[in-house]
């Protein structure tokens, strides 16, 4: 009696978690929301078929620490899962635990040892540097004299000027573009992660671009409820999708390579997002005013975002060369004065 009452209390809130929590209550991107939908569906999967667990024996005890753990190898032997990839998986099995565990207080011990689950050791791949001449020619291989073309300028475009997440533009409407504020300080009110909102400020060459994008696509009295980037579809105006937007942008990554090596062959469209990041640093913007703008709860979260260039890292050992040298003439003076032995050889302080 009591699998069957905690196997009730199971359903409802996983269905509860699924369908009221994580998308209403969180606002979780619908990237986040598939994530977390794999990973409970996986679990379940192995669940029933190498646990035999059925709708009658399911309890608190499914999820327990070594059932968790062998649970990840199958993903990785079974499902070829890379440990990135398992990490994710855990997460979003983590995050329903949770979630359960505060629903009712049977669950509380068993919540509190899935948090202690360590995820897998992965060597994260080293970021590429995307330069501005790398963003440049991108832009050039975009043909502008066709209407797909002027889209994806305008759409790539909106994207890197203003750091935003893919599916923050994709989810825009026309009523959330503000192009004719007073004293030129256009901008556009974006809802972000976690329903956050932010307004960054659109520049002259931008608000332009997004004018005459405007027009030709919805003319000159926007329906102020369409989707900012469409497809038409069964007569209607709908978003486009963002594996769709990320296949448009390798396309044109994969063109400019054949110009300039140093693009990305294989690019998309949160490293234009980091680009961007690391554009404004190389212009001296704070670090504070970076964070803001891309929406950032953490200024920590900012830091894994910029890469130093080359050029920056280059400027930095020149100073420190600089100073060392300096210092150590100085030292090299007093060291020549004081005669000390351990001082000649620099042992001592």
């Amino acid at each position: 009696m009591k699998n069957l009452t905690e196997s009730l209390v199971i359903a409802k809130a996983m269905r509860e978690w699924e369908k009221v929590y994580l998308p209403e209550i969180r606002v979780l991107s619908n990237h986040t929301l598939r994530s977390y939908h794999e990973a409970v569906t996986l679990y379940a999967i192995f669940m029933k078929d190498i646990k035999s667990i059925d709708c009658d024996n399911l309890s608190g005890d499914t999820f327990s620490i070594a059932n968790i753990h062998e649970w990840m190898l199958w993903l990785k032997k079974e499902r070829s899962c890379s440990n990135s990839t398992c990490n994710q998986r855990l997460a979003g099995l983590k995050n329903f635990l949770k979630f359960l565990s505060k629903k009712d207080s049977r669950f509380i011990q068993m919540g509190m040892e899935a948090k202690e689950i360590k995820q897998m050791r992965y060597i994260r791949p080293a970021q590429v540097e995307i330069t501005q001449e790398t963003i440049k020619a991108i832009f050039n291989v975009i043909d502008l004299k066709t209407k797909i073309g002027k889209r994806d300028f305008t759409l790539f475009y909106l994207i890197y000027s203003i750091g935003a997440r893919i599916g923050e533009v994709l989810s825009l409407k026309i009523s959330d573009i503000y192009l004719n504020e007073p004293n030129g300080k256009n901008y556009i009110a974006i809802l972000g992660k976690g329903a956050k909102r932010r307004s960054p400020p659109i520049l002259k060459e931008v608000a332009l671009v997004l004018k005459g994008y405007i027009e030709m696509f919805h003319g000159k009295q926007p329906n102020l409820g369409d989707p900012l980037f469409f497809v038409h579809f069964d007569g209607r105006k709908k978003k486009i999708t963002q594996e769709g937007v990320n296949k448009r942008l390798k396309k044109y990554a994969k063109k400019a390579h054949c110009f300039n090596p140093e693009v990305p062959d294989n690019l998309h469209c949160h490293q234009l997002r980091h680009a961007r990041a690391s554009h404004w640093l190389e212009q001296h913007l704070n670090i504070v005013a970076i964070q803001r703008l891309m929406g950032h709860a953490d200024i920590n979260t900012t830091m894994q975002y910029i890469f130093v260039s080359t050029e920056q890292k280059n400027q930095a050992l020149a100073t420190l060369e600089d100073d060392v040298i300096t210092d150590t003439g100085k030292k090299w003076k007093n060291i020549r004065k004081k005669k000390d032995l351990l001082e000649y050889l620099g042992l001592k302080e």
